[in-house]
């Protein structure tokens, strides 16, 4: 995919659906082994594939991530922890890690009800076939001017009514 929102700058995403310990280890692995990992993936791909794959390794800018969800019914058991901060309750992990739970539950909630994982696959199509038909719809939305259409009406906001809530200056623990 190609994103250019300004005239000297062009942003290009490899997105890949590979489920192999190589795919799922390799972000963290060095940057040059990164780049060669996409490269040759991506390396006969056609369209504009090779003088993307050219801006990649000449490029200062780049980053390379694995895409996941998780979804669990708690984030906490024990002494192990998801992912969080410890502040008002540094003393008390168990009532930091419940009240970590119960803040951010429903805003996580709300954005993960969004993200539709048969959505997603979608945008990643298996077969060349299913690459022809994303490529034909988006061609014609894209005549149709929808992005556009979507744009003027889509909130503004993506976080919904949420805010985080008000924390102690000063004091933070992080939780590992």
């Amino acid at each position: 995919m190609r994103r250019s929102h300004n005239p000297t700058e062009t942003q290009v995403y490899f997105v890949l659906r590979e489920r192999s310990a190589q795919a799922s280890a390799v972000h963290r692995e060095p940057v040059e082994r990164q780049r060669r990992f996409w490269a040759d993936r991506f390396r006969d791909a056609g369209w504009q594939t090779a003088r993307f794959l050219d801006g990649m390794e000449r490029t200062k800018i780049f980053y390379s991530q694995e895409v996941v969800q998780v979804r669990t019914d708690t984030w906490s058991k024990g002494r192990v922890v998801l992912v969080g901060e410890l502040n008002r309750h540094g003393h008390d992990l168990p009532t930091a890690l419940a009240n970590y739970d119960t803040v951010l539950r429903p805003f996580v909630d709300e954005i993960q009800a969004e993200v539709k994982p048969r959505l997603l696959r979608l945008d990643m199509p298996g077969s060349r076939l299913a690459v022809d038909a994303l490529h034909a719809v988006t061609a014609l939305a894209c005549r149709l001017r929808v992005p556009d259409l979507v744009a003027r009406h889509s909130k503004t906001d993506r976080g919904g009514g949420w805010r985080l809530p008000d924390m102690p200056k000063g004091r933070i623990l992080d939780a590992a």
